[in-house]
């Protein structure tokens, strides 16, 4: 098998593999885009909204906005200790959204969300993604809750994009990331994904096995 990178910027990967079985690079595909966790807004608590736009409709367009993932310092809920709603340190970060047009109509932007106590290096991709406009008189108040999660459960948990396409020479695998995390990071997450999922299934797959043998001599006299 042989692995070489033919194109990289802080955006896109693209990768050639050579003697890889098709399967095994679409396998690693499918796990970028669903098994891959990072970090986006989860739930939000809307303390006030006088604007035109519903609540629904408002809590979803924050959601969408990609968050700089830190996988070092924060779990998957699912794996927190504190099995709480509302989350912890460990599993949660908290944000806050303020805005109010006095006198004349305004934008309110990623940029405008704040952090609320120590959020290391989460915090929106950019700060230039337009989020509501607000008429003279009108405001917002909001309480946002970040945390990890997994494309398979939300498509504002997908990393990135992963595309696959092969010919006489080889197969290609090319990622562009949404923001959360560097391209390079993306598909070694993945890997690490795919060989923990693969050890899994081959000690599931021994135990099985042994366990059938071991009930046959227990049953034989």
């Amino acid at each position: 098998m042989q692995v070489s990178i033919i194109e990289e910027d802080d955006k896109r990967i693209k990768l050639s593999l050579r003697d890889v079985p098709l399967s095994i690079v679409n396998a690693l595909r499918r796990i970028i885009i669903n098994e891959v966790p990072v970090m986006a807004v989860d739930d939000v608590l809307i303390i006030e909204n006088t604007s035109s736009m519903m609540n629904e409709v408002l809590a979803y367009r924050i959601s969408l906005i990609p968050y700089v993932t830190d996988l070092e310092n924060y779990k998957l809920p699912e794996e927190c200790d504190c099995k709480s709603a509302v989350g912890c340190e460990k599993c949660t970060v908290r944000f806050s959204l303020k805005a109010v047009a006095s006198d004349s109509v305004i934008t309110v932007y990623s940029r405008d969300i704040q952090p609320v106590g120590e959020t290391g290096k989460v915090r929106p991709i950019n700060g230039d993604f337009p989020i509501i406009k607000l008429a003279p008189n009108q405001a917002i108040e909001l309480e946002l809750y970040v945390r990890l999660g997994k494309g398979k459960k939300h498509a504002k948990w997908q990393p990135g994009i992963a595309t696959l396409s092969y010919d006489d020479k080889g197969k290609y695998l090319f990622v562009e990331s949404f923001g959360f995390l560097e391209p390079r990071r993306i598909i070694l997450e993945a890997v690490k994904i795919f060989e923990e999922t693969l050890t899994g299934l081959n000690q599931a797959i021994i135990d099985a096995i042994r366990g059938e043998k071991n009930e046959e001599k227990d049953g034989k006299v």
